[in-house]
């Protein structure tokens, strides 16, 4: 597995690129094909996969047209939250004591308008 630190900001474009392209073609799209797909040019195509600087949006356009938008996943997930950093923010923000009627307080049939 390649250390994504250890390459440049161009290698990791480049490398995209290609994972673009091996997912294309394994689905036996032509380039124009994936253009028409996406809604792209085959032109933006091709400069995705030889690595060219391409818009975001370009790229979550293409990843849905191959079906890959999952590749998005990690990103999404909700991290969870330990009991010591759940604990320490209820500690640093107490919930606020609400009043309220008890279920015994009066009702309008208790009331007496005789009664000064």
């Amino acid at each position: 597995m390649t250390d994504i630190y250890a390459l440049t900001d161009n290698a990791i474009l480049a490398q995209i690129g290609q994972e673009l392209k091996k997912a294309r073609v394994g689905q036996n799209l032509s380039q124009q094909a994936l253009a028409s797909a996406s809604g792209l040019s085959a032109f933006s195509i091709s400069q995705m996969e030889n690595g060219h600087n391409t818009s975001l949006m370009s790229l979550v356009m293409v990843l849905r047209a191959l079906n890959r938008l999952d590749v998005f996943e990690e990103l999404f997930k909700e991290k969870p939250i330990s009991p010591i950093a759940l604990s320490e923010y209820a500690k640093k923000h107490p919930q606020r004591k609400r009043a309220y009627k008890s279920a015994k307080a009066s009702t309008t049939d208790d009331f007496n308008w005789d009664n000064d």
